[in-house]
């Protein structure tokens, strides 16, 4: 549902010109989404979606995140939970240390990227879904060099 309502903020302020919070309250509602004022402003901030001035009036922008994984946020001190990752079609797989998946995993859902649809994690392993193989190969790609950064990634294949 998250993700439906944050696709739903993205596509209305792309569409129309939003310059308060009560207006896009109003066109989520009109697409079905019952949003309290909290759980818009959460989202907004997640989204990372700017509020800029154009000719003296704010209206909301969606901020683009540039192209490719290397301007995606990450916590560098989570890296080095990381120990190997690999990846098949449109899966990523990460090792971790054992009992840390779960601190990663979180770390992963906070990317706020569009190309990650989920993760799941268990003990010490997380398996990432991907909207392509392209952006799984770029992911895993992304967490091998953050890892060696980090000193902490042992190729298992």
């Amino acid at each position: 549902m998250k993700n439906k309502r944050q696709q739903a903020i993205i596509d209305i302020i792309r569409e129309k010109e939003i310059r308060k919070q009560d207006e896009l309250i109003s066109e989520l509602r009109a697409r079905g989404f019952d949003v309290a004022q909290a759980t818009v402003s959460r989202d907004l901030r997640e989204l990372g979606v700017i509020k800029k001035t154009k000719s003296g009036e704010q209206k909301y922008l969606v901020s683009e995140k540039p192209e490719g994984w290397d301007g995606i946020n990450y916590s560098p001190a989570l890296a080095g939970l990381i120990h190997g990752t690999d990846c098949a079609g449109n899966i990523v797989v990460l090792k971790t240390a054992s009992g840390m998946a779960g601190a990663v995993a979180v770390g992963i859902d906070r990317m706020n990227t569009r190309d990650i649809l989920g993760c799941v994690a268990g003990d010490d392993t997380i398996i990432i879904v991907l909207r392509s193989p392209e952006s799984a190969s770029e992911l895993c790609e992304f967490f091998r060099k953050m890892c060696e950064k980090a000193g902490s990634f042992r190729d298992s294949r």
